[in-house]
Order: structure tokens, then C-alpha cells, then sequence
């Protein structure tokens, strides 16, 4: 989430030139939200008709939404499937350094919440020290995400969907990563009634923050059995911070759901191809619904089953170098490794509807 993103940014702030072509078309779209011009883009498939289901993807730590549109080549997926992904981008600042300065992206998953007192802290005393973004003002030592109201962003850019594209909205879903799927288990939380599913991959709130839907909300979570930046079983991470375990996780949305069955194994083709194990909570209130987290024993801070190639997330294509000039420009895409970790998320998405 946030270690191995600051050293991608850190590496990739020199532009490089790439064919506007490589790329999928998406639309780019602003709106003022608090005084800041906020942005995203929208990829609608090719021969779209009728009323589409949405996909929020909400990218990483310094990572960028273009980049994050790249990297997972999510578009090409929405092609297949027959969706329309949406790539939020969050705030963002540059960021001094001594040697190299660099563009911290984040988002504000905890939007005036306030820890469990009783949780411990969200990170230890020789924890890394990460850039204070201007508008919080002042930071605590355990501080890192941006202070802006992106709950009300989202509520935003809803409306603004509803209102320019034909979307089903009894099918809106959010999948995000690390930092993006802090944001996604928060939109959960505070949003419920919006979506129809959420998948929050390599990514617990901290620990105070653990939360659940108040309507019924299915869930898929997945995650790295090596992940050192938001570890699995909620020991202090790497850079000395401490989250949810995914256990704890999964327990308290399937009380929310009020699963009666669980954690029992869980398996699908798709599931058994990538090698992952998964566990599940059934037999909800909602007939169909279940909480399902799954495990790639080798994986670290990655999404399982779904390797990049030929670009970082914290790139950005041409519809976003005018925002991020100085930011890396993303390479031609080359051959892409296993791709089914959207395969996963999809066929678990598409078997559920709100309401």
C-alpha cells in the first residue's frame, strides 16, 4: 500500500513518451468538490446498450487512476464482460524530498470516524513517518491519508453517473486495492444501500476502524499469505503499522449480514485455476449472499491472480498528463501474465443484484 508504492513513485517521475493509441479511449470527467477540482474517467464498452452495470476501481498509495486503469487492464475485461468501469482518482500533493520529490496520492477512508479507544494504536513507535497531505493540517505520528470529505466525492460522482450514463443501479460495485480498498471497505460501511457487492483486495482498515454495512452488502476480500504492508493476520506491517486482521474482517460482516454458516471452505473453478483458498459465510438474510476471502499463499502486496506487465500503477496515460505533468508517463502495454483475478471478482459480482 504504501512502502513499495513510495518507491515506484520515487522511480517513476521522469515522462515517457507512449502512443495515445496503446490505450482503450476513456472519458475524462471534473467536478468541484470542496473547492478542488476532482476527477475521474469512465470506460464504456464497445456496442454498450441497455442499462450497465458499474464498477468503481479505486487505485492504491501514490498510485494514479489512469495508471491503476493500465496496470490491471481492466478495461479489455469490461470489454469482454459487458460493463462500465469507472477510475476515481483521489487527491493528491507533491510531496519534498531530499533527494528526489514525488506525488503522494491517498484516500481518506476514515472520513471523521473515530477509533475503537480501546484497539491499541494504528501503528508502533518506530513506525515510518509518511508525508502529512497540506489540507490535514497537522499530522500524528500514525497519519497518512488524505483529510478530504471523499465520502461526499463519491456521493458526487454517483449522481454524475446516474445522470450522464445508462447504468443499472441495482448493479454498482466497488473493488479497490490496498489504500483503494480501504476506500472500498468505507463505502461499504457509509454506502451500503449503493452497492450491490464490494471487493477490497490486499487491504483491512486499521485497527480501531473495523466497521459493517447497516444493509446487506456480499463481500469478496483477497489478499497475499506474504503481504508485509497490510498483513493478513494483523501483526504490525512492515513499515510498523497495524490493521484489522482479515479474520476479524470477515467475522464482522458476516454478523452484519447474519451469515449462519461459517467460515467454511469456499471453492469455484476460477478460484481452484488461480490456486487461492478461500474460505466463506453463507447461509445469510439475503438468499445468495455470502462473505468470501480468499488467500494466495505465495502473493505478497499484489492482487492474487492478476499480474501486470508493461506499466506502474502511479503512471499516467495522456488523458492525465495535463494533471500530473511530471508524473511517469505509462509504457506501451506489453504481454500480461495470469489474468483471472477480475474473473474471480466478476462472477462474484455478477451473481448478485440490490435489491
Amino acid at each position: 500500500m504504501k512502502s513499495i508504492a513510495v518507491l515506484t513513485a520515487i522511480l517513476s517521475v521522469f515522462p515517457l513518451a507512449v502512443s495515445a493509441s496503446t490505450y482503450e479511449p476513456m472519458e475524462h470527467r471534473t467536478f468541484d468538490h470542496e473547492g478542488v477540482e476532482r476527477e475521474y474517467f469512465v470506460f464504456v464498452p464497445d456496442g454498450a446498450s441497455g442499462k450497465m452495470p458499474v464498477v468503481l476501481a479505486i487505485h492504491g498509495y501514490t498510485s494514479t487512476a489512469t495508471g491503476f486503469a493500465v496496470f490491471h487492464d481492466l478495461n479489455s475485461h469490461a470489454n469482454e464482460n459487458g460493463y462500465i468501469v469507472v477510475y476515481p482518482q483521489s487527491s493528491h500533493f507533491v510531496a519534498d524530498d531530499a533527494e528526489k520529490p514525488y506525488r503522494v496520492t491517498s484516500w481518506n477512508f476514515f472520513v471523521g470516524d473515530t477509533p475503537d479507544p480501546d484497539a491499541g494504536p494504528q501503528c508502533s513507535i518506530g513506525a515510518h513517518e509518511y508525508p502529512c497531505p497540506p489540507e490535514c493540517g497537522a499530522c500524528d505520528r500514525c497519519d497518512w491519508a488524505s483529510c478530504y470529505d471523499d465520502i461526499g466525492y463519491f456521493k458526487k460522482l454517483l449522481a454524475a453517473l446516474e445522470s450522464e450514463y445508462d447504468t443499472d443501479t441495482k448493479r454498482y460495485f466497488v473493488l479497490g486495492m490496498s489504500n483503494g480498498g480501504m476506500m472500498t471497505l468505507r463505502l461499504g460501511c457509509d454506502m451500503a444501500s449503493r452497492f450491490a457487492a464490494i471487493a477490497p483486495i490486499a487491504a483491512q482498515l486499521p485497527v480501531g476502524f473495523n466497521c459493517d454495512p447497516d444493509v446487506d452488502l456480499p463481500m469478496i476480500h483477497l489478499g497475499g499469505g506474504k503481504d508485509d504492508t497490510v498483513r493478513l493476520d494483523g501483526a504490525a506491517s512492515g513499515d510498523g503499522f497495524f490493521y484489522t486482521s482479515a479474520a476479524a474482517l470477515a467475522t464482522k460482516w458476516a454478523g452484519a449480514l447474519q451469515c449462519e454458516s461459517g467460515p467454511d471452505a469456499w471453492e469455484t473453478e476460477l478460484s481452484n485455476k488461480a490456486e487461492l483458498s478461500c474460505t466463506a459465510y453463507t447461509s445469510c438474510s439475503v438468499d445468495g449472499h455470502a462473505v468470501v476471502s480468499c488467500v494466495d499463499s505465495d502473493e505478497t502486496h499484489n492482487w492474487p491472480a492478476r499480474r501486470p506487465g508493461g506499466a506502474w500503477p502511479t503512471c499516467v496515460t495522456h488523458q492525465q498528463y495535463d494533471t500530473m505533468p511530471e508524473q511517469r508517463h505509462c509504457e506501451p502495454r506489453t504481454e500480461y501474465g495470469p489474468h483471472i483475478g477480475m474473473d474471480i471478482i466478476w462472477a462474484f459480482f455478477k451473481s448478485v443484484s440490490r435489491g
